[in-house]
C-alpha cells in the first residue's frame, strides 16, 4: 500500500468515525429530547384531566394548623439500599400524576370555560393575567371548532370535556415547559455539533500520527524494491553474457536455452517491480502539464498495431481529436500501454480489440476492450490484484506477471480516478476514469 492508498483509507476512517459518532448523538439526543418532550405533554395532559375533572376549577385545600406546643421528635424511616433508592429515582423521574396532592398545581397558570348546550358561554376561572374575558371566549370557540379531545393554540394546552348539559374547556398556560423542552433540543444538538467536531479534530490529529509508521514502511518498501532491482540486473547481466558466451562455444541446446528464457522472464519481472514502486509515487505538480490525451493515447495505440497483427487479431481506434486534461503524458503512455497489451494478450483469436478515449469534465475516460469468450464467470474483482493468474487462461503462457493491471489500477488512483472490468456477450472492456 502506498503513500496515497494509506492516506485515502485514512480519511475514509475519519469521514466513517465522525459520520458514525455524529449519528449516535444525534438519536441519542433526540431520544432524550422526544422522551423530556412526551413527558412535558404527559404531565400538562394530567394536569388538564384534573382540573376538567374538577369543572376547570381547583379545590380549596384547608389551611394546616401546627401545634408547636404537641412537636414530639420524629423519626422517618426509609430502605436506603442502593436498588430501592435507583426505583425511587426512575419512579420520580417517570411520574407525571397529578392530584390532589401535588403541590404543583396550586402554582398552575390556566383558565377554564364552559359553553352550554344552548350555546352560552360563561367563564368558570381565571387564575391567569395575560388572558382577558374575550379572549378566553374565542380561544374556547376555536377548541370546539378544531375538534378532538386535546390541543394546542399558541403556548395553550386545552381539553375539551363533555359535561352533563354543556362542555367544559380548560386551558393551561405551557410555554414554561415548551421553553424547557426547546431548551433541552438546542443544549442536545450543539453537544452532539460540537462534540463530532471536537472528536473530527482529535481523530484527525491522532491518525495521522498512527499513520506515519506506515507511510515510512511504504517508503521503504519503495526504496528496497528499487535498489533490489538495480543490484539483481548485474548478475542477471553476468548470467546472460555467461549463457551466451556457452552458446557461442558449445553450441546452443534445451539446458542454455531454458536459462536465457529464465534470465529474460527474472529481467521482465524486476522491471516491472520497479515499475509498480515508480507507479506509486505521486506525481509533482511541476511533471503534470496540459496534454492532448488524444494523441498520446492515439500514439500509444499505434504502436501496438504490428503486434495484434501478428497475432491475428485487430486494433482500432475511436479516439476524438483535442481531449486534454492536466496530466503527466509519460503516465498516460504507460497506462494505455498496459492496457492494450493485457488487451491484445488475453484476445481471442481473430477477434478485435478496440480503444476509445471521452472527455468527462475536466478529466477522461479511457476504454480498452476485447474479444474474450473465456470471461464467462471470471473473478473480476481480482483483476487488479498483483500476481493474480486465472487459473485457466490467466496462464504463464501468455506472458507477462499478473501486475500490469495492478500497476495501472495505482496509475488511476494517483488522478483520484476509478479503474473497472465489465463482461458482457464475450466482450471484456477496462475503463479508466481520470479526474483532471
Amino acid at each position: 500500500m502506498n503513500e496515497y492508498a494509506i492516506k485515502k483509507l485514512r480519511r475514509k476512517f475519519i469521514l466513517i468515525s465522525f459520520v458514525s459518532l455524529l449519528s449516535v448523538m444525534l438519536l441519542m439526543g433526540g431520544t432524550i429530547f422526544l422522551f423530556n418532550y412526551f413527558t412535558a405533554v404527559r404531565q400538562i395532559d394530567n394536569t388538564l384531566d384534573y382540573l376538567a375533572a374538577n369543572n376547570g376549577k381547583l379545590p380549596q385545600k384547608p389551611d394546616q394548623l401546627w401545634d408547636a406546643a404537641t412537636h414530639d421528635s420524629v423519626t422517618v424511616s426509609h430502605d436506603e439500599s442502593a436498588f430501592y433508592v435507583f426505583l425511587d429515582w426512575i419512579r420520580e423521574v417517570l411520574n407525571t400524576s397529578i392530584d390532589e396532592r401535588s403541590e404543583a398545581v396550586f402554582g398552575l397558570r390556566y383558565f377554564a370555560v364552559e359553553i352550554s348546550d344552548d350555546g352560552d358561554i360563561n367563564p368558570i376561572t381565571a387564575h391567569i393575567a395575560e388572558i382577558d374575558e374575550q379572549t378566553a371566549y374565542a380561544y374556547a370557540d376555536v377548541a370546539i371548532e378544531n375538534g378532538g379531545t386535546y390541543g394546542w393554540i399558541g403556548n395553550y394546552r386545552y381539553k375539551v370535556e363533555k359535561k352533563d348539559g354543556g362542555t367544559v374547556v380548560v386551558f393551561l398556560n405551557s410555554a414554561n415547559q415548551i421553553a424547557d423542552s426547546r431548551r433541552v433540543g438546542v443544549i442536545v444538538l450543539l453537544l452532539s455539533v460540537v462534540g463530532s467536531i471536537l472528536s473530527y479534530i482529535i481523530i484527525r490529529i491522532f491518525s495521522n500520527r498512527a499513520i506515519q509508521p506506515e507511510i515510512r514502511n511504504a517508503e521503504n518498501q519503495k526504496h528496497f524494491i528499487t535498489n533490489a532491482g538495480h543490484e539483481l540486473k548485474t548478475p542477471l547481466a553476468v548470467i546472460r553474457a555467461n549463457t551466451e558466451l556457452e552458446m557461442m562455444m558449445h553450441g546452443e541446446d534445451e539446458w542454455n536455452r531454458s536459462t536465457m528464457n529464465q534470465v529474460d522472464r527474472m529481467t521482465g519481472l524486476i522491471s516491472n517491480l520497479v515499475m509498480i514502486a515508480k507507479a506509486e509515487e505521486r506525481t509533482s505538480k511541476e511533471e503534470l502539464t496540459d496534454t492532448d490525451i488524444s494523441a498520446v493515447v492515439s500514439e500509444t495505440a499505434d504502436t501496438f498495431k504490428v503486434v495484434a497483427t501478428q497475432n491475428g487479431k485487430t486494433l482500432t481506434k475511436d479516439i476524438p481529436e483535442n481531449i486534454r486534461m492536466v496530466a503527466s503524458e509519460a503516465q498516460i503512455r504507460q497506462l494505455t500501454s498496459l492496457l492494450v497489451d493485457n488487451a491484445i494478450k488475453y484476445c481471442d483469436d481473430g477477434g478485435e480489440i478496440a480503444v476509445s478515449l471521452r472527455q468527462k469534465g475536466k478529466g477522461v475516460r479511457l476504454t480498452v476492450e476485447n474479444n474474450y469468450a473465456a470471461g464467462e464467470g471470471q473473478d473480476y474483482s481480482r483483476f487488479f490484484d498483483r500476481f493474480y493468474r486465472e487459473d485457466k487462461s490467466h496462464n504463464i503462457d501468455k506472458g507477462g506477471y499478473g501486475i500490469g493491471l495492478s500497476i495501472a489500477d495505482s496509475l488511476v488512483q494517483s488522478y483520484r480516478g476509478k479503474i473497472d472490468v465489465t463482461f458482457k456477450d464475450g466482450v471484456i472492456a477496462f475503463t479508466a476514469s481520470l479526474k483532471g
